[in-house]
C-alpha cells in the first residue's frame, strides 16, 4: 500500500517520502509505539495540520471535556484571541463566540498525577537540587518525586506532572484553580519550573507534529498582552479526534518509545538539572504514515 511517510522532529519535517515497501515502525514496537487515535487530535490552523497526542493518565477529567468539546464541533472557527510571540497562543472561548448553554462544566484541577511506577515507568535522566527526578513518560517530558517515593506511601504513588515545554497543550483558568473550562493554549516556548506554568495549569496532551504551525499563529499587540478582537486573530478552522476521520483517510502516528532498546543509548547520554534544560533536549522521534490519495 502507498502511503506518504513523515519523520518529525520538534513540529518540523526531517525526511519525507512515498513508497510501496517500508520497514517501518508498524513492523518495529520495540522501538516504536502506536498512538491511540482516540488520543489523538488534528486542529488546522492557518490551512496546516498540528497532532496533539492525548493524555487521560495525566488529566482524565480534562481530555474527556476536550473531546467531548471537540466533538460538538464548539472550538471549530474559534479565534486564538490571546498569543504572546516568546510564550503561548490562547484559544477556545466557546461561550463567548457560540454562548452554548448550559455551559461546560468547570474542572478540578489535574495540575499533578499520583504515579504508580509499577505500571507507569518513567525513563529519567536527570535530577533538580531539590530532589525532583525529570525524565521521559512516553516521549512526555515529566517531573516529579522518586519512585521510591511510592514504597513509602499509601496508595503507593509518587507525585508527578508535565512540564510545559514548547508544542505543550494545558488548559487556561481563571484565579480559582478548578475553573478551566473550554479555554486551552499551546506553548510556542517553555514556561517552566518554579516561576513557570508547571503544576499551576492542567497539562493534557502536545503536539507531536505542528510546532512550527503554532508559532505562526498571528501574535497580539505587546499593549494588551498579546489579546486581540476575534476579526483580526487566527483561527482554530477545525478540531477532530483522529479516530473520527475515516481509516482510509487518517493518519497514523508513532512515537518513538523512550523505554525501547534503541533509544537506550540515546537515554545514557542525556542530563538535566532542572526543567528548563529537560525542555532544551532534542525531541523525541514521531512517524506519521498517511495513505496516499
Amino acid at each position: 500500500m502507498f502511503r506518504q511517510v513523515l519523520m518529525a522532529a520538534a513540529g518540523a519535517a526531517s525526511l519525507a517520502f512515498a513508497g510501496t515497501a517500508w520497514a517501518g515502525p508498524a513492523d518495529d514496537p520495540a522501538n516504536w509505539r502506536k498512538v491511540d487515535p482516540e488520543n489523538m487530535l488534528q486542529f488546522m490552523i492557518n490551512k496546516q495540520e498540528v497532532l496533539i497526542e492525548l493524555r487521560p493518565d495525566m488529566a482524565p477529567k480534562h481530555v474527556e471535556q476536550v473531546k467531548k468539546i471537540t466533538r460538538d464541533t464548539n472550538w471549530d472557527k474559534l479565534p486564538f484571541h490571546r498569543v504572546i510571540d516568546d510564550f503561548m497562543a490562547q484559544g477556545g472561548e466557546v461561550y463567548a463566540i457560540y454562548q452554548i448553554y448550559p455551559r461546560y462544566p468547570f474542572l478540578k484541577a489535574e495540575f499533578t498525577w499520583g504515579r504508580n511506577p509499577a505500571k507507569q515507568k518513567v525513563q529519567w535522566f536527570g535530577a533538580t537540587p531539590s530532589g525532583d527526578k525529570l525524565g521521559y513518560l512516553e516521549g512526555f517530558l515529566v517531573q516529579g518525586q522518586p519512585d521510591e517515593t511510592a514504597s513509602i506511601s499509601v496508595p503507593p504513588v509518587a507525585k508527578t506532572w508535565g512540564l510545559h515545554c514548547a508544542g505543550v497543550t494545558s488548559m487556561a483558568r481563571a484565579d480559582s484553580p478548578d475553573s478551566a473550562d473550554t479555554q486551552f493554549f499551546l506553548m510556542r516556548q517553555a514556561r517552566v519550573g518554579p516561576d513557570g506554568l508547571d503544576q499551576k495549569y492542567t497539562v493534557w496532551g502536545r503536539a507531536l507534529t505542528g510546532l512550527d504551525v503554532i508559532r505562526g499563529i498571528k501574535v497580539g499587540p505587546e499593549e494588551t498582552d498579546g489579546r486581540m478582537p476575534a476579526a483580526s486573530a487566527d483561527k482554530l478552522t477545525k478540531a477532530m479526534v483522529l479516530a473520527d476521520i475515516p481509516e482510509k483517510k487518517r493518519p497514523t502516528v508513532y512515537v518513538r518509545r523512550t523505554d525501547g532498546p534503541e533509544f537506550a543509548a540515546t537515554l545514557a547520554t542525556l542530563k538535566a538539572s532542572d526543567p528548563f534544560e529537560a525542555c532544551a533536549l532534542p525531541p523525541v522521534e514521531v512517524v506519521v504514515e498517511r495513505p496516499t490519495p
